[in-house]
């Protein structure tokens, strides 16, 4: 009896912990127009990948995460934006298979946004 007492005491202690160690999923496919732009990771000047391009985050719950990216391509003005990424899914696959979609227009470099 107490032996099983004890299980169900360190079962309670543990489960906090294991809980909390869970990692959540979010991923975004990123396109723009016209296709071929380099989107850069600005919180680490990485660069993520050519458009159109999936990317995932992992974090340690389950809310969203900040995201700030930038696209550039010869001839176009870079543009900067930010995303909030909902980090719902409990695996890398399943936030693959839905991504959230960011879309964009970049304009022609030279050309007067005012006219």
């Amino acid at each position: 009896m107490i032996s099983k007492i004890l299980r169900i005491v360190l079962l309670a202690m543990l489960l906090p912990t294991v809980v909390g160690c869970s990692k959540h999923y979010g991923a975004a496919l990123m396109k723009s127009d016209p296709p071929g732009a380099e989107v850069v990771d600005l919180s680490d000047d990485s660069l993520i990948g050519i458009t159109p391009v999936k990317a995932w985050w992992k974090t340690g719950d389950d809310s969203r995460k900040f995201v700030n990216i930038r696209f550039q391509k010869d001839g176009y003005r870079d543009k900067a934006m930010s995303f909030w990424l909902t980090t719902r899914h409990s695996s890398r696959e399943d936030a693959v298979a839905k991504p959230q979609i960011v879309e964009t227009s970049l304009e022609k470099a030279g050309i007067n946004p005012s006219e």
